[in-house]
Parts: C-alpha cells; structure tokens; sequence
C-alpha cells in the first residue's frame, strides 16, 4: 500500500511539473490575457517619452518604425509577436503569438499593457485563434504543451517590463571635480 501510494505522489508530481506554472492576468472587463504595470519615473512627461520612444525602442526592437502604430507624445502602441519555443525538430512548426503594447506616459509614472495575444495562424488559416483558448483545459483541441507555451508568454511579458523599467531610468552622472 505505501509502495503504491508513493508511486502516486510521484505521478501526481511529474504531472504538475508539465502543467502551467505561471499565473497568467485576465482583464475582468475584456476576458482578455493581459500584462499591465505602474513604474513610478523621474523627469518630465517629454524627457520620460523621448526615452521610451528613444532608447528602449531601438533595444527593443530591431525596426521600431515597422512595430510602432501610435504614438501621439504621450502614449506608444504597437505590435509585434513572440515565437516561442516547442520541443519539435522543425522550428518553424513552433507557434509564433502575436500581440499588441501600450506604453502611457503621465506625471511621474508610465503604464505598460501587454495584449492581444492570438496565434500567427497566417501560414495556415485566416480564423484567428486567441491564446486565451489555452487557459481553457476543457476545450477539445487542448494540448498540454499549451501550459508551457502560457509560461514562455508569461516570463517574457516578466522581461519585456524589466527591460523598459530599466531603459526609462534617467542616467545620472557625477560630475568630476577640477583641482
């Protein structure tokens, strides 16, 4: 009995280890995914969006003129995608999500929102197919690689923020001395 009852909680733990580990936000009101984020900023409105609109786009994006498709001076939208990683030997049959950002600029902070992610069903069909279906372990197309795909999703909405919060920080430089 204790024999099987190990050999239980040892399934029961690899299975876990194949489910979704990353706690994905759904908006309340849009029963969308969405990654959304308040950074506190120092400077004014223009030094802070000349920043965004400046050096994290071009770290950011090898083409920032073909991702971005708003800017108004204060708020920044785009959109781009994510090709994520799968354990098939063809890499293009990995799947590729597209999504959209907002990036808003006001008094002393900025708000991000990540978005809008759908599959890149271009190659293949013109249905578009929202990644929020991968939430859905009931739904009767459900694979269990969609678990770790949400996750891969997940830590790169963690990086995409970590890397804008670092490149809106004004650079601060000590002014040497003459003697």
């Amino acid at each position: 009995m204790q024999r099987f009852l190990l050999t239980l909680a040892a399934l029961f733990l690899m299975s876990a280890a194949f489910a979704q580990t990353a706690e994905i936000p759904v908006s309340g009101k849009t029963h969308k995914i969405s990654f959304q984020r308040v950074i506190p900023t120092e400077g004014t409105n223009t030094e802070v969006f000349n920043r965004i609109a400046g050096e994290w786009l071009r770290s950011a994006y090898k083409n920032p003129q073909a991702v971005v498709i708003g800017n108004d001076g204060s708020t920044i939208t785009g959109k781009h995608n994510i090709k994520i990683n799968c354990e098939d030997d063809i890499k293009a049959k990995c799947p590729v999500v597209n999504y959209k950002f907002t990036v808003e600029v006001r008094e002393g902070r900025i708000r991000y929102t990540l978005t809008d992610f759908m599959l890149d069903t271009s190659k293949t069909t013109k249905s578009p197919f929202p990644i929020e279906r991968w939430l859905d372990k009931d739904d009767a197309l459900y694979e269990d690689a969609w678990g770790g795909y949400l996750d891969q999703i997940a830590a790169f909405a963690e990086d995409w923020g970590a890397n804008l919060e670092e490149k809106i920080q004004p650079v601060h430089t000590v002014e040497e001395e003459e003697w």
